[in-house]
């Protein structure tokens, strides 16, 4: 699938972002509330098991079934255009679950991006790390 702005066909920035984004770099806002969980669902892809396109217009995934805090953020690349989003659902968490779809939440509860993708199994006591990259 072609790549539009070297953001995945799978993968969007929400309308609340952008206008976020918008408010605070026009001086509207000083601050912005900081991104601070992923939320994981198992609605991210159609019926042949491919992943769908969210919507920019989402407040929420298709079928959120947990949200974790954020262990940790790393810049992996030069210049720092990509915040890498890094949360481990712990060993005993979300046994057989097929999880499709990962979505950036921000300290107030406000989705700001979506990522779909195949279903990815969590296996029974085996804890699953995670990496949501951020382009800008």
């Amino acid at each position: 699938m072609e790549e539009e702005n070297n953001v995945s066909m799978n993968s969007v920035i929400t309308i609340f972002r952008r206008e976020q984004l918008c408010r605070i770099t026009s001086g509207a806002v000083s601050t912005i509330a900081p991104i601070t969980h992923v939320s994981f669902g198992i609605g991210g892809t159609n019926a042949n098991g491919d992943p769908i396109r969210p919507s920019e217009t989402q407040k929420a995934l298709n079928n959120q079934i947990a949200i974790y805090p954020i262990s940790s953020i790393t810049y992996p690349h030069e210049p720092n255009t990509v915040a890498r989003y890094n949360v481990t659902i712990p060993a005993a968490d979300l046994p057989g679950a097929r999880i499709s779809e990962a979505g950036l939440v921000d300290a107030d509860g406000n989705l700001h991006a979506i990522q779909n993708f195949y279903d990815k199994g969590k296996d029974p006591g085996v804890p699953f790390s995670f990496a949501f990259d951020d382009k800008f």
